[in-house]
């Protein structure tokens, strides 16, 4: 007897929502793009409960007939693609003929539609198990619609989908995308029954930037627009300086379909070249429109990825057109030694302008600085120093032989730090001076843990990032990025148990602007962020103001990027729900803690060793870097040749 059999319809259909169908959004997707390629002018996109329970599409698109209605629900039924020779020239959003089937195969599905020129139109409800009903439709023309109890029959799949914040980040996402791939489209977005985003038709992208994005995005873009070959590229880039921790603000759009690219945004890489900030991402919004035969847009199911023929050309131009919109902002900046009479990309005034609308009278100086007095110069000679008294001679035994005494390489890793220990006498290592001219280079210390003499004074900092401080036994390096992180990370988790995070009032409440789906986001995790210390209210639109942060020591972190970096971070992990994972806490601390290069103060300084000494782990980070290292008295006398 056979043993391989013909799976049914449903089940096929089930397995191929698998790949189209991941989450809510992905519904609010292949919906939306039937919209569009249906010729709408107008979209209403309603959910409940991050689309558990209702997603719901409108259109006044064209509608479809009774026939045509009943074949969009067949496998691969589609009016997009005739002929093979259509699949080289795709300008259609959609084209495989999946969406439709693959949604109604794990939801409660409803279709209703209406031509314009048909008195009546038709609607085809669907139910988990595949059973079809019809009935006559007598709605406006076009199309809508419902899909209820999203994947009610496979819970497995069920199970996966994050908390509802995070699920209607990613349907704003979505719908956003959209939105800015078609500004001549009217688009409105509904969750639970509240108006959360309505972008009127206007034909212009800085518009809808700024409806969706909000005014700073738009201020601090630079637009573009360039041709190459048969490309065509427009678009805005970030600014110098406009950053975010990862890729998610560079939105890529060929032929008015949101699309990833590596190609894309390596041109992007280039385009920046020196201006970009190690490990920061610039904002980028890129239209291409190229001819379709040059790019195969069927690699995937749900359509995210691109190929192209020819990908160095296609980063080539990316490149160009992102250069050239950088270039146009330096031809217009103000020289050297004038002030500009234009607000800067930063949003801060130009001192002319504050004190000629203060009515201050005032004259620039005319006169320069007087040179500062030089002291005289004295020679080696010419310095009295007090000189230590001379011991006594005295006869000198000799010495028994000194116990071996293991590296510090070699001494047992602590999971805690040590204490400071008592001050040893050194023992003199008969170890040969080595010749100078084959001097081994520095090794850098590879023990795990720190394992050496507490630091006990701070005798400086090199290139602002690795503070020098003394100990009992040489000297000590400590990494303020690593030790404020480990600091910050016990304190979060700390504060996260107990529920009452130290915070810092501000004095001025800072108003701070945010995208769409970010704001969603950061409402909807507002018991986090009050848990972490932060107090932050909306404004309405794009707008949010925060008037307390946490009390975070030597911090120099703008509030702004510092939560928009919060989120990004919360975004990638997922839910962030219940208890906060330590792999949370990490990010977080990380992207609080102060950074490599910024400049502290002695007594920030002072302030950080002594909160490091009183961590439970002070000497790793949470990712299990070390915290400081040290360099004994003895390897110092070693290296100078000392012993």
């Amino acid at each position: 007897m056979s043993r391989i059999k013909i799976m049914s319809k449903m089940l096929a259909n089930r397995i191929a929502a698998g790949e189209v169908i991941e989450r809510p959004a992905s519904v609010v997707k292949e919906l939306v793009e039937n919209a569009i390629d249906a010729g709408a002018s107008e979209i209403i996109v309603e959910e409940e409960r991050a689309g558990n329970r209702l997603i719901a599409v409108s259109d006044n698109g064209c509608g479809m007939d009774d026939e045509d209605a009943m074949l969009a629900l067949q496998q691969h039924g589609t009016s997009k693609l005739l002929r093979e020779d259509d699949l080289d020239h795709i300008m259609t959003l959609g084209f495989r003929g999946e969406a439709l089937p693959s949604i109604a195969s794990v939801s409660k599905f409803r279709l209703s539609t209406r031509q314009a020129d048909n008195p009546a139109g038709i609607q085809v409800e669907c139910d988990e198990n595949g059973n079809i009903t019809t009935r006559p439709y007598g709605g406006a023309p076009g199309t809508k619609v419902e899909v209820r109890d999203l994947f009610c029959n496979l819970p497995a799949r069920k199970k996966f989908l994050k908390s509802n914040a995070t699920e209607e980040h990613h349907i704003e996402e979505v719908f956003s995308m959209m939105a800015l791939a078609h500004v001549e489209i009217s688009f409105k977005l509904l969750l639970d029954g509240r108006i959360v985003l309505f972008t009127p038709a206007s034909g212009k992208l800085e518009y809808r930037l700024r409806e969706i994005f909000g005014k700073n995005f738009v201020d601090n873009m630079l637009f573009f627009e360039h041709h190459e070959g048969d490309m065509h590229l427009s678009g805005g880039v970030g600014a110098p300086g406009f950053t975010r921790p990862s890729r998610r603000d560079q939105r890529i759009f060929i032929n008015s379909r949101p699309v990833e690219s590596q190609a894309v945004y390596r041109g992007i890489k280039d385009g920046y070249a020196t201006l970009a900030e190690p490990g920061r991402y610039n904002p980028v919004v890129i239209f291409m429109e190229m001819p379709p035969e040059e790019l195969d847009v069927n690699v995937h199911p749900a359509k995210r990825e691109v190929r192209f023929k020819a990908e160095y050309a296609v980063s080539r131009a990316v490149s160009a057109a992102v250069s050239g919109a950088l270039r146009q902002m330096r031809s217009h900046a103000p020289r050297m030694g004038g002030e500009s009479q234009t607000l800067t990309l930063s949003g801060k005034l130009p001192l002319s302008l504050v004190l000629d609308s203060a009515e201050i009278s005032y004259h620039p100086a005319t006169g320069e600085q007087p040179e500062l007095p030089v002291l005289p110069k004295q020679s080696v000679a010419d310095i009295n120093l007090p000189l230590p008294p001379m011991p006594e001679k005295t006869s000198v035994k000799p010495l028994p032989s000194p116990p071996v005494v293991p590296r510090e390489a070699e001494m047992p890793v602590k999971e805690d730090f040590l204490v400071p220990r008592e001050a040893e006498t050194p023992e003199k290592d008969d170890i040969p001076m080595p010749s100078p001219a084959v001097s081994p280079l520095v090794k850098p210390v590879t023990a795990a843990a720190f394992s050496g003499f507490w630091p006990q004074r701070i005798i400086g900092v090199i290139d602002r990032t690795y503070i020098a401080a003394e100990s009992a036994n040489g000297l000590v390096l400590i990494d303020q990025h690593a030790a404020h992180e480990r600091i910050m990370f016990e304190k979060i988790l700390a504060q996260y148990s107990a529920g009452n995070a130290e915070r810092q009032q501000l004095l001025i409440p800072e108003t701070i602007e945010l995208s769409r789906p970010m704001i969603k986001l950061l409402t909807g995790n507002k018991e986090l962020f009050e848990k972490l210390g932060f107090d932050v209210e909306s404004a309405g639109g794009t707008t949010v103001i925060v008037s307390s942060v946490p009390l975070v020591p030597a911090s120099h972190r703008p509030v702004a990027q510092w939560i928009n970096d919060m989120l990004n971070e919360l975004l990638e992990n997922g839910s962030v729900h219940g208890t906060l994972p330590a792999e949370n806490a990490a990010r977080a601390a990380c992207k609080a803690a102060v950074k490599a290069h910024d400049e502290l103060t002695p007594e920030s300084m002072e302030v950080l060793i002594e909160q490091l000494k009183n961590c439970r782990q002070g000497t790793l980070c949470p990712h299990g870097r070390p915290t400081m290292i040290e360099i004994s008295g003895r390897e110092l006398e070693r290296r100078f040749g000392r012993k």
